[in-house]
Parts: C-alpha cells; structure tokens; sequence
C-alpha cells in the first residue's frame, strides 16, 4: 500500500507497515486485551513481536511485559493503547518521545460527549499532528489487514476464515464493522484492509480513502458514513478513487430525521439529509446502497467479476420456469437490463429445448442436466458465447451441504462458461443456512456466490447503474463549493432589488424585461417603457414568497389597469411592512413571458457539505409530485442535462404528447453558469431561489421571471463595523 496524504500529514498507511507492536494497558484476561493479542499473533506476528506494557505484571498471555514504552528493548512500529481517557496523553508523549509513527486508540470520552469531550479530542488531535503520529480514534475497535500480516483489533476474536484479497473497508460505525468482518470471512470474501476510524481525531474516513484509491492490492472500496468534519477532502478522495477505477460501494447511514438524530447523539457528528449525501455520492461515482445486505451482496459481486464484466451484459439462468417470471418481474422492478441474445444464439436456444422463441434471458435449462445433459451444456455455452452476455447468474441445485458430486457439476459448469466466454456467478431463491463448505468451494473456482434472488438482483442492478452514472461525474471537478471543514451557519441577509437584479445579470441569467417603482405613479410611468401585458409584485424586504401574500398581479392590459392593480398591491403591502425589521417597500413590474415550461433553479446552504444546488420542473411537480434533483456546485452542462434527465419530468420538457420540445440545451448552459457562479471560493451568496424559470420551444431559449437571493452577512471588524 501507498500513501495519498498531504505533504505534512501523518501517514495513515504507517499503520499497516507493522513490525513490532507495543499494547500499552494489556491486562490478564480483560477483553480488549486478550482480544488484540491474540489477534497479532493469528496474523503473522510472533510473540516476540508483540511486547505488553503495565507495569504491574511481567508477563501476560505468553508476552513479555515492560514497565513503559521506554522500557521496551526497541521502538516499536505500533502503539495500541487500552487504557482510559485520563491516561491516553501520558501514552502519547511517551509514543511521540519513543519516534513512533502509528497508535491506536481504543478510549472513549471524546467528542461524542460533549463540548468538554469535544476539547479534549481538539488536543489530542493537535498533539498527536504536531508529533507526526497516525492516529487511529479514538473510540475505535482498530484495524485489519491479513495480507500485511496486521490485525490491531480489540472487537473480539479476528475469524480464521478471514482471507487476503482485494477488498478494503472504512467505516465509521465499529459495531457494523465487527459484523461486516465476520461475513467476509464466512463467505470467503478475500480483504485487503478493514479500519474502523473512530472519531476521527487525526486520521479520517478521507484520508483512508485516498490510501485505499492510491493501493494497487485494493479494486473494491467499501464505505460505511454517518457524516463528516471535511466535506471538500471527502469528496475529493472519493474522485481520486473512481478515477483510479476502484469500485466504490457506500452505505449512508443517519439520513433520516431520527437517524441524524442519533448520529449526532453517539458519535458526536453533525448530520445531513439522504438525499444531500446521494447528491455528491452521484457526482464523485460512488454507488450507493440501501442497507447492510444490499452493501454485502454488492461487495461480494464486485469482488468476484472483473471489471469488464461489471460493465457487461447479463444473463440469468435457472432450473425453474416459475423462477424466470420472477426473475423477471424482480429485474423491471429494479430497472436492471437482461441483455437481448443475438439472433444467432435464440434459433441455437429454440432448437437445443425444442421451443419456438423461447424466453432466452431468464433461461429456463429445466432438468436437462440429468435428463439431457447435451442439452444442458449446449444451452450454457450458447448464453455465454453470446456477444451481449459479459456474465452469465445461475441458480442451480443446492443442498445443505455440498456432495462430491454437486462440486464437480459446479467445476464443470463455471469451465464451460468461462471457456466460451463469460463470467460466471451462482445464486441461491432465498437466504439459507448452509454448510460453510459452499463458500469454500466458491472461493476455490473464483465465483461470487450471491445468497438470494433480491440480494443478487440488486447487486447486479446497483453495478449497472454506476456504469450509466458515468455521466453525472465530472473527472475534474475541484469541488470548490464544498466547505474544506464544517463550521457553524453564517447569518445571512436577503439582497435588494437592486442587488438581485445585479447578480442576475452578472451570472448571465436571461431575465424578462423589469423595473421597479416606489408609488403607484412611478410605476404607471415607468411602465411607459415597457410591453403589455405586464405583471406588477410587491416587494417586501425579507419576504421570499410572493404569491401567498397575494403580492401577484398578471395580465396587466394597458396603463389604468396598471394603476388600479399596483394601488392595491400597496394597499396590502401596508400591513405586511408594519411588522418588525421590514425596510420601505416597493414593486416589480415585468414584462409577461411568452408560454414556457415552469421550471425551478435554487440553492440552500447546507450544515454539511455548504452550497447545494437543486432544480426541477415548477408547479405539481414540484408541489405534490417533489419532482427535484440536487447537485454540488459547480457542475458542467454535460452534467446538468445528465441529472434533468433523472426528473420525472423530462418527458415534458422532451416535448410529450404531441407538445414541441424545450430548450433543455439553453436550460442546463443556465445551470451551468449559476453553479460556477456561486461556487467561486469568494462567492457570499448562500442561497437563491429562481421561480419561475420559463423553458420556451427549443431554440428560444430560457427567462426568468423571478428571483430571490440571499448572502453571508460579513462579521463585524475590530472597529465594530460590518466589512
């Protein structure tokens, strides 16, 4: 493994390059301790390697035991430190004093209690950089790595059955990560590395990230995230792994009202909505998952096929007929494509099962196996010399445990695919209790082996869509927009008129024809210069909404309806400007818009992760139907036009039902230089609502017919003035 840090960070991979390890705290028959020394020794380090430090005892568990870390014959390479919250900055200074680079610490009392707890981790943090330690926690159950020889890991009993692949993890939950090793390991499912960052002190999800993406032993990155203190390094660390072809599997947990609840409450994080998270997850390539079955099952797909066949066609194969119809409900239910066969390849399927257009995919091979087994083998190689199939998923007979004979028949089955060209993988209805030896033999032949139909189809769904969403992922994108830490929310100020009007024009939005008016004579003369019909708003400083208000007039015909109208738009203004902090109002009168599709563009600033931009078709859509995609700023046109078409709406801006299409080209450029615009480093603005945003005919591009801002109102200097 190599390094993706910043140059003056701690190295995160340091603590993966173990030699020798020194567990400060080891006390006989305690559970961490017992734990973590038995686990060193099970992967590859000698007793010797593994010193213990109290200094009450001489010996525990068959290691030597040392009254310090100066004590110690030699400096160890890794510092695991068990003791409590009160001690763990004796044990630091002694680690930094000794030269050592890496420590693990297991110690609780941090930041997820509290502000006196959250101080606490800020120094242990600062002396932990300033001594060129990678930290790891605190209140971590630690790390494994089977092929570096390493498992620092207090969380029980590390399972035997744990072997090197090509799998890492990061996760910010312990107790998912306690789990999620034990079904590696019953299912065979090769790890590179497993970490469990804790709370994050020194060492953070993103910097495991951005090593994981940087090592050649790791293709398949699985995330488990509750939130972030570094939005900016997490999305970037998340690019950098898609651009160096890792399959990025996240499971995004605390996303409801409840769950961020409780993601604040245990492990001191400040939390973000699901479908915030799901925003930048689709820009950075990352597929995203629904819970721990979905994470599992897509894990142990991507580990199991190249990533040709990721990308590839698919065929499923069964010895059912009633499991093909489900198959096939289940496959349109998820959106998951079955490749069409060739031509070619159906005459070859109709005249092996002796039927007329026979459903090809799902393949329905009955008994043939036994009955015809010419048959049987035949239909097999047809489906996988295919050149639309990449994968062929069988789900063939399983027993509790598997015969010498059902180990042959699947040796034979997965050589015959693979020898006319596809991958193979196995299924199974329902998840079951079986015999370990089933993963044994899978593992042996180097075919993921998936425990359900649904958990299967999902899996192959969720590798599908990540392949479409190419498209939502802009390579070089900086993320500029993305807070490089989370701070607490400025207070903000609504602009102008004036200054709404400005920042329209400097962001390039085409906007209809507007002037503004303190009096109703004011307006009746501006209006001079102006085409009928018109609309007259009221404008209240602060007030966003206008049309509950009943600040709307249209269709204005000529110059007394004009008066008449703005009269009474002044009329209801008076009660509105007497509440308190509201400034001298005014009104807005426009040009009416040709016809167009009401659309939405708005931005709000968001606790996590700042800027976020969201836009979709106005009216029911957005009121009944909410009809709306989010995006991290800045994204490009290619970008824009990608994620209109994820609307349920784009078949009206399409042109649906006999209507002409709308400018979506006009419409995603707008898009474009809006998010670029707010998404410049200097930028104040923190949120802004464009609504209506009129489509018109392809072509005729777009105009905006209303718009409401808001900015950072700037701290106060020393002299006490707001810069």
């Amino acid at each position: 493994m190599t390094s993706s840090t910043t140059t003056g960070q701690p190295d995160p991979m340091a603590l993966f390059d173990v030699s020798s390890v020194a567990v400060v705290g080891a006390s006989p028959g305690r559970h961490y301790s017992t734990s973590v020394l038995a686990n060193l020794r099970q992967f590859g380090l000698s007793t010797e390697q593994v010193m213990a430090v109290n200094p009450k005892y001489d010996e525990i568990d068959g290691h030597a035991c040392f009254a310090s870390i100066a004590d110690l014959p030699a400096p160890p390479s890794l510092v695991v430190s068990l003791v409590g919250v009160d001690r763990v900055d004796a044990v630091l200074a002694d680690t930094i004093n000794a030269g050592v680079k890496a420590m693990l610490v297991i110690a609780d009392g941090y930041s997820e209690m509290g502000a006196e707890g959250t101080a606490r981790q800020a120094a242990l943090a600062e002396k932990a950089a300033r001594g060129g330690v990678a930290l790891l926690g605190p209140n971590s159950l630690g790390y494994v790595a089977p092929s570096r020889h390493v498992a620092a890991w207090v969380g029980g009993k590390v399972p035997s059955r744990l072997t090197p692949g090509r799998v890492s993890l990061a996760f910010q939950s312990s107790g998912m990560l306690n789990l999620v090793l034990n079904q590696v390991a019953n299912r065979k499912i090769g790890l590179a590395a497993a970490v469990s960052v804790g709370n994050e002190a020194v060492m953070d999800l993103a910097d495991f990230i951005g090593a994981f993406a940087d090592d050649p032993d790791t293709d398949v990155l699985g995330i488990v995230l509750e939130s972030t203190t570094r939005p900016r390094a997490l999305a970037q660390a998340l690019l950098h792994a898609y651009a160096s072809d890792k399959t990025v599997v996240v499971l995004s947990i605390g996303k409801s009202e409840r769950g961020m609840k409780n993601v604040s409450s245990h492990a001191g994080r400040m939390a973000t909505s699901g479908r915030v998270w799901s925003a930048l997850f689709r820009q950075v390539g990352a597929l995203l998952v629904d819970d721990l079955t979905d994470f599992m099952e897509t894990i142990a797909l991507s580990a199991g096929l190249s990533a040709e066949a990721r990308g590839g066609g698919l065929a499923l194969a069964t010895i059912s007929g009633g499991d093909c119809g489900l198959l096939s409900d289940m496959a349109e239910n998820l959106d998951l494509e079955l490749s069409e066969v060739t031509p070619e390849t159906q005459a070859i399927l109709d005249e092996q099962l002796s039927r007329t257009n026979i459903l090809a995919n799902p393949l329905d091979v009955r008994n043939t196996r036994t009955s015809a087994p010419d048959v049987f083998w035949a239909s097999l190689a047809a489906l996988a010399a295919d050149p639309n199939i990449a994968t062929v998923a069988l789900r063939l007979n399983l027993a509790l445990a598997p015969t010498v004979q059902h180990e042959e028949m699947y040796k034979q089955v997965v050589e015959h695919i693979r020898t006319n060209g596809a991958e193979c993988v196995f299924m199974s209805r329902v998840t079951e209790t079986s015999s370990d030896r089933w993963f044994d033999l899978f593992a042996e032949l180097g075919t993921p082996f998936l425990t359900s139909y649904d958990g299967a189809l999902k899996a192959f769904a969720n590798l599908q869509h990540m392949q479409q969403g190419a498209r939502f992922v802009n390579a070089d994108g900086g993320f500029t927009a993305l807070p490089e830490s989370v701070a607490e929310m400025p207070e903000t100020a609504a602009l102008s008129w004036r200054e709404t009007m400005d920042w329209v024009e400097q962001t390039r939005v085409p906007f209809t024809r507007t002037v503004q008016a303190m009096s109703t004579a004011e307006a009746v003369s501006a209006a001079g210069a102006l085409r009928f019909p018109l609309a007259a708003k009221g404008i209240v400083p602060g007030v966003a909404h206008k049309s509950e208000l009943k600040l709307v007039e249209l269709g204005i015909a000529d110059a007394a309806d004009l008066e008449g109208r703005v009269e009474a738009l002044f009329g209801r203004m008076a009660d509105i400007a007497t509440q308190p902090g509201s400034g001298p109002v005014s009104v807005e009168i426009q040009e009416m818009a040709a016809d167009g599709a009401e659309f939405f563009l708005g931005m709000h600033s968001d606790p996590i992760l700042g800027r976020i931009m969201s836009f979709g078709l106005g009216g029911i859509f957005l009121e009944l139907l909410h009809d709306v995609v989010y995006a991290v700023p800045p994204v490009t046109s290619a970008q824009a036009t990608a994620l209109l078409q994820t609307l349920r709406g784009w078949d009206l801006l399409q042109g649906a039902r006999g209507q002409e299409p709308h400018d979506v080209a006009a419409l995603a450029d707008v898009i474009a230089r809006v998010s670029a615009a707010v998404a410049e480093p200097e930028s104040t603005i923190r949120s802004f609502d464009l609504n209506p945003v009129l489509v018109m005919a392809a072509g005729n591009g777009v105009v905006g017919v209303d718009a409401y801002v808001e900015r950072t109102i700037a701290p106060p200097t020393s002299e006490g003035v707001r810069e």
